[in-house]
């Protein structure tokens, strides 16, 4: 064998043995928010990383074909093996009218309603925001406001017949539900971790009784430092750190994945109480679209911007961490239109997430 050829060998193989453990990862990182966390906690940075994953398996096909190698069957079924959960990352789906009798739900983590970046001009940008909102049904996360400025954010938010607050730390982060309709009652749903709560409400819409659950899910609490870190490695300017680096925010986030999990545990056992009930729910999930959380809801609900979005629909959007961080699920009642991320909406670190939900009633 001339040493071209033995070079070539070797070429093969060392790319084989990086694809087929690319091809690992992806289908672990697709498939791994089935698992709770609790019994295999990498799963739940590994979601994350599920795009890149994608890029990468799909390159090695690419790659695999140029040779005219029949080893591009490996990228191609591993892909085809994620088609399914591609589709819930990045859905496609043809635009529909918006029926009449829909209503508007949006969830938005309003950063302290604005206040989160310290400018009073993007405050009064929130304000604007939420004084000319057409939704039926907005639930707000990170809700708090300076009282010095409890006059303007009421006046802010007179349109809405109804709203409702419920104060969940020290620092007095609050969750918000704005309604158009009658809000009957509410309901505290705690988990394991004592300062982040779901709260579900009983709204009355036309002759429907229905769950509205309004959700934060506990944060990475990534800190500048770390934000700085992250930046580092996915511009691999700092080689030598990068390892050590990934592993620590990693076992960082996989942390809070297993309280996040616990009150995703929660909260679903909360609903089946109500499997009969009309059901929306909407908050910061705080994680993929493939986590145990939003995978563990998704039995007992559908996610509306899988149904009827399109694209990646980035949510989260500072210190080049893009993410679906935020969502709107409902139950089988509903069908979901329009689905999108507003993006214009730049004085939160997220953008708010809206969806028409139709009932759907029983023949």
């Amino acid at each position: 064998m001339g040493v071209h050829k033995h070079i070539k060998v070797i070429l093969s193989r060392i790319m084989l043995a990086v694809n087929i453990v690319l091809a690992v990862l992806l289908l672990v990182s697709a498939w791994g928010g089935h698992i709770n966390p609790h019994t295999f906690g990498w799963q739940v940075s590994l979601t994350l990383i599920f795009p890149f994953l994608v890029v990468a398996v799909f390159a090695f096909m690419i790659a695999w074909l140029v040779v005219t190698s029949r080893k591009w069957l490996l990228s191609f079924c591993t892909l085809l093996l994620c088609v399914c959960q591609i589709r819930t990352y990045c859905p496609i789906n043809m635009s529909q009218p918006v029926p009449k009798g829909s209503i508007k739900v949006v969830s938005y983590n309003t950063y302290g309603l604005g206040w989160g970046q310290k400018d009073s001009t993007i405050h009064s940008q929130m304000m604007d925001y939420l004084r000319h909102s057409d939704a039926d049904l907005l639930c707000a996360q990170e809700s708090n406001y300076n009282m010095g400025h409890k006059q303007r954010v009421e006046s802010a938010v007179a349109h809405w017949a109804y709203h409702d607050s419920v104060f969940f730390e020290k620092g007095g982060n609050a969750l918000t539900l704005f309604s158009n309709y009658p809000i009957l009652d509410r309901h505290i749903v705690r988990s394991s971790s004592p300062n982040h709560v779901c709260v579900a409400y009983r709204v009355k819409i036309e002759s429907d009784t229905v769950v509205v659950v309004n959700c934060h899910f506990i944060s990475n609490a990534i800190n500048p430092a770390d934000k700085a870190t992250y930046q580092k490695i996915v511009t691999i300017s700092d080689r030598d750190s990068t390892s050590e680096d990934i592993l620590r925010l990693g076992r960082k986030v996989n942390d809070a994945g297993l309280r996040r999990a616990d009150q995703a545990d929660s909260l679903a056992l909360y609903l089946e109480r109500y499997k009969d009930k009309p059901i929306i729910v909407c908050g910061d999930f705080n994680e993929s679209p493939l986590s145990y959380v939003h995978t563990r809801l998704c039995r007992q609900l559908n996610d509306a911007y899988t149904a009827s979005g399109n694209g990646p629909g980035i949510s989260y959007h500072l210190n080049k961490m893009y993410f679906r961080l935020d969502n709107i699920l409902c139950s089988d009642h509903w069908r979901s239109f329009g689905a999108r991320v507003d993006s214009r909406q730049k004085m939160s670190d997220h953008y708010p997430i809206e969806a028409w939900l139709k009932r759907v009633r029983e023949k």
